[in-house]
């Protein structure tokens, strides 16, 4: 099954809101920013929140247009990368290393983490749908007494504050009938609603609704929408105390006298915002706040300063955060130049041939592709001791623990899972392990023994270099037999490998197998490349 989201940018997109929030308040605390007006500050919080989430996500493609380097010198992202790691390895499974015969499963924990967060979002977005479709219901059973271009003023009896909403389609201002009595509260509360529609307050509440549904557990984008909400009233406030010149005290006095039916009696819907603001205490200040409030500059130069230090903490934060998740594709003198920088055995003749740098950016590049041989690592720690002991006992080369790898992930797979019924870590067939001695009947399998598969495996990897002179060759053989190798090397003229792969006369997985070699081989010596 697919999940809906993906982890590892799930977790970028809650990590930028919750450092993206941090920032941004302690810029607004600053001193010089005291001054700016609420509709300056309402603006730079909310252009802060986009900034910061667009450029966790954008940063990695932008750097890859001008050919940023993987292996840059930035200290910053190898620290994030090994602690990415590490918690990882909390909430990964452990398997033991198989010396019995039988075959080991894993539980799908990370899947399932993935489906019920997936099932929790697609639940509260549902919910969210619930209660705007409510709103339509709520609409048609109201009066419209005005219908101004695209704003729709209703009363409704079952209501006791005002609020507003939008939709593609109109603006709507829904307000209790008992206001039809009390004009002066009626013209102040319409002020108060529209200014929201002019503010845009209304989108943003299902933009950052959404937003809370995607991230129902991060408890800072709470903190950013109530953040938010109380810059919305106050910027209200102060756009109908100023430039309507509203007198204060009667303002202030509309706010009490809608906020103590509402305290006793609050029917507004998600999806909609209300004119008594979020708590008893909000509403405490916005009072106090409104004999305050005078007509003031701009403060243009202090507003841009501010956004240049958010968007530098924006690009900050993308480099901090982002651990290559969106990895642009490596040119092929990128990996070259990993390629020579590793320790790779020069018996294998890795380099950096279309097929292999191909290879290698299918894995880097694909969240999914680099989450599996994140895990197949992991598998690898758990049998790597034994083989390296195995393989420097026989003096071969440590980098044939890159097999298992390409082979079987370090799975030790039943025969039920190839269609030629190869098994194990080392994915022997029937013929191969009958040859060096192991059984395979009804009730044993020794493919699935690690000691005596990898026995077998190195007996058989040391024959066919001991045939071919050439540890690339005897990889080959392992794949296709040593028989059909050597005919192939008969036919093309030619001991390179990679010549033999490129035959029209070689078997058509022969170069794909060798560029998964190689590309696992590199990303063997270099894991941060899939980190």
């Amino acid at each position: 099954m697919t999940s809906f989201i993906n982890m590892h940018s799930y977790l970028l997109l809650n990590a930028a809101i919750a450092f993206g929030f941090i920032i941004t308040k302690s810029i607004a605390k600053l001193p010089y920013f005291n001054h700016v007006l609420p509709i300056q500050r309402l603006k730079y919080v909310r252009y802060s929140f986009l900034i910061i989430i667009v450029m966790a996500f954008a940063l990695p493609h932008i750097l890859t247009l001008f050919n940023y380097n993987q292996s840059s010198t930035f200290q910053l992202q190898p620290m994030l990368r090994s602690a990415y790691s590490n918690i990882q390895s909390y909430v990964q499974v452990e398997k033991p290393i198989v010396y019995v015969n039988k075959q080991s499963y894993s539980l799908p924990i990370y899947e399932l983490f993935l489906v019920i967060i997936s099932i929790i979002i697609i639940t509260g977005l549902i919910n969210y749908v619930k209660n705007i479709y409510s709103l339509n219901k709520m609409k048609k059973s109201s009066f419209c007494k005005h219908a101004i271009n695209r704003v729709h003023i209703l009363f409704n009896d079952k209501l006791s504050s005002p609020f507003c909403w939008s939709f593609f389609k109109g603006h709507y201002i829904a307000f209790p009938s008992y206001l039809l009595e009390n004009p002066s509260d009626l013209k102040l509360a319409l002020r108060h609603e529209l200014q929201h529609i002019r503010q845009k307050d209304t989108y943003w509440l299902h933009f950052m609704f959404a937003t809370k549904c995607i991230c129902f557990w991060n408890p800072l984008i709470k903190a950013w929408i109530n953040w938010l909400n109380e810059l919305q009233e106050f910027a209200c406030d102060q756009a109908i105390v100023v430039k309507k010149k509203v007198p204060p005290e009667d303002y202030a006095q509309s706010l009490i006298n809608i906020a103590k039916l509402t305290l006793q009696h609050h029917n507004i819907p998600q999806g909609a915002l209300g004119m008594q603001g979020n708590s008893p205490s909000i509403l405490y200040r916005r009072v106090n706040m409104l004999f305050d409030y005078k007509k003031g500059k701009s403060m243009l130069m202090r507003i841009v300063a501010a956004y240049i230090i958010s968007f530098l903490s924006a690009i900050s934060l993308a480099y901090a955060l982002n651990t290559s998740s969106v990895t642009g594709p490596l040119s092929s003198k990128q990996v070259q130049d990993i390629i020579n920088k590793s320790h790779i055995d020069k018996s294998f003749q890795v380099s950096a041939t279309k097929e292999v740098v191909e290879a290698l950016n299918n894995i880097i590049t694909s969240d999914k592709a680099r989450m599996t041989m994140r895990e197949s690592l992991k598998r690898m720690k758990q049998y790597q001791s034994h083989i390296e002991s195995e393989l420097k006992k026989q003096s071969m080369p440590t980098d044939l623990l890159v097999i298992p790898l390409a082979e079987s992930a370090y799975q030790p797979l039943d025969q039920s899972k190839n269609p030629v019924l190869a098994a194990g870590i080392w994915q022997i067939i029937p013929s191969t392990a009958k040859r060096f001695g192991l059984t395979i009947d009804e009730n044993r399998d020794d493919r699935l023994d690690t000691l005596l598969s990898t026995q077998a495996a190195l007996t058989y990897l040391n024959q066919n270099y001991s045939q071919f002179n050439n540890w690339k060759l005897a990889c080959v053989a392992y794949e296709i037999g040593e028989a059909a190798t050597a005919k192939l090397i008969e036919e093309v003229g030619s001991k390179d490998a990679w010549e033999l792969a490129l035959s029209p006369k070689a078997p058509a997985d022969l170069k794909r197998f060798l560029a998964l070699l190689d590309s696992e081989l590199i990303i063997m010596h270099n894991p941060a490349l899939i980190s």
